[in-house]
């Protein structure tokens, strides 16, 4: 009877996790904030009934949870500098993931966090969304027939799901997973999943080139540029390089192709101004930074002397605009001692990969830093997702790549 008990806690405690997956896409997180609140607290409980702390190895899996909490408490040693900390509740909220996924990380998941999940649980969220919006919110037919479809799909894409930023990160999530089961289970799963899966990997990516996102399709056309380069060289390494020669000329000529990669847009890109008003504010305090609130009190003052008059109106009264850059606010915050540890939070997590992980764990890693140069990340509204892969990439079991042979065929 006690075994049955503490198993239901584990298996709440993996559902609860996926259900943060899932609803975090939306707009609305008020779903997304009940599973997390189920989610740790079937994890203390946990603690108890499996009895963690006699499993506690202070491994580099172990030390690189430790680093997370060091990051966050950054955060909170911060605070008593802050001169006034206008901004301190609204940034706090948004790192308790941190500080949440580094005791889950310390400690240990239990037995049913298996990978497979993880990645199916993007790999689900973004086919069911992307549905969710043809079928439903717009009408199949209505899309087919309306002039302005992709337009009007990303219109109600913004007011009934999310925004582009986090959509298309679930979107090139992914790709990445749905690359990577396909190249290692290829034999071992049957047909009609592969053919399940390719139709997914095509609806996703065809969503991406339709997206006003200009950051998540040109990062979408890298990792399938990313993925053929790899499986290319994997068997035949000359091809390879000659592919690798090419690619870039083929990304150049994809990418053109986007309404919104023109000369005039990109020169219109308000992140610009964002980023120099953020370089201002680092060069006041670079090797120490100025703390969670001060840095981003300096920061508006810094902006109102760079951004043009259209964009003070638009966000006039916004309560909070940020950087749009981890790296610049991160440095804002806590200068170079912040940057170096934000940075070993990001690469640290590919040398705790094994060799079957490891090509999955650069592409996560990859598309993480990447987004990070264009929002806020691990202290922003991918904080829980970062947490969630990170778990996924280092404490849950593999359950795809494993008894992988050397050469893998993929179609």
């Amino acid at each position: 009877m006690k075994k049955n008990i503490f198993t239901a806690i584990n298996i709440i405690n993996i559902l609860s996790l996926l259900s943060v997956l899932a609803s975090l896409i939306l707009r609305d997180f008020t779903l997304a904030k009940i599973a997390f609140y189920m989610f740790f607290v079937s994890y203390f409980i946990e603690i108890f009934t499996d009895k963690k702390w006699k499993h506690i190895k202070l491994d580099k899996k172990r030390i690189y949870f430790l680093f997370m909490l060091a990051f966050f408490m950054l955060a909170l040693i911060s605070i008593p500098f802050d001169s006034t900390p206008v901004y301190t509740k609204i940034l706090m909220e948004k790192r308790y993931g941190l500080l949440g996924f580094a005791v889950v990380g310390f400690f240990g998941v239990n037995k049913y966090f298996k990978l497979s999940y993880i990645i199916n649980g993007f790999v689900i969220t973004s086919v069911l969304s992307i549905f969710y919006l043809l079928f439903y919110r717009f009408g199949i037919n209505d899309f087919i027939a309306h002039p302005n479809r992709f337009e009007e799909f990303n219109l109600l894409r913004s007011k009934y799901v999310n925004t582009h930023m986090i959509f298309n990160f679930y979107l090139n999530i992914s790709l990445i997973g749905i690359w990577y089961i396909l190249t290692r289970q290829w034999s071992r799963i049957k047909w009609w999943w592969r053919y399940l899966y390719i139709a997914a990997l095509t609806l996703i990516f065809s969503t991406l080139s339709i997206s006003e996102g200009r950051s998540g399709f040109i990062i979408g056309i890298l990792l399938l540029a990313g993925f053929t380069f790899l499986e290319i060289w994997e068997r035949r390494k000359t091809i390879g390089i000659i592919v690798a020669l090419l690619i870039p000329f083929m990304l150049i000529g994809i990418a053109s192709t986007h309404k919104r990669i023109s000369e005039k847009m990109i020169e219109g890109e308000p992140r610009w101004f964002l980023w120099q008003s953020g370089v201002d504010v680092i060069k006041q305090s670079p090797i120490w930074g100025h703390g969670i609130s001060n840095a981003q009190e300096l920061f508006d003052i810094s902006r109102a002397k760079f951004q043009t008059e259209e964009y003070r109106l638009q966000w006039i009264k916004a309560k909070h605009l940020d950087s749009h850059n981890q790296l610049i606010q991160t440095t804002m915050e806590f200068g170079i001692v912040g940057i170096v540890l934000l940075i070993f939070l990001y690469i640290y997590p590919i040398f705790l990969s094994d060799k079957n992980t490891l090509a999955f764990s650069v592409f996560v890693i990859g598309l993480c830093i990447y987004q990070s140069t264009f929002d806020m990340f691990i202290t922003g509204q991918f904080c829980i997702l970062f947490g969630i892969l990170i778990i996924g990439i280092i404490s849950a079991r593999n359950d795809i790549g494993k008894n992988m042979k050397k050469k893998r065929k993929l179609i």
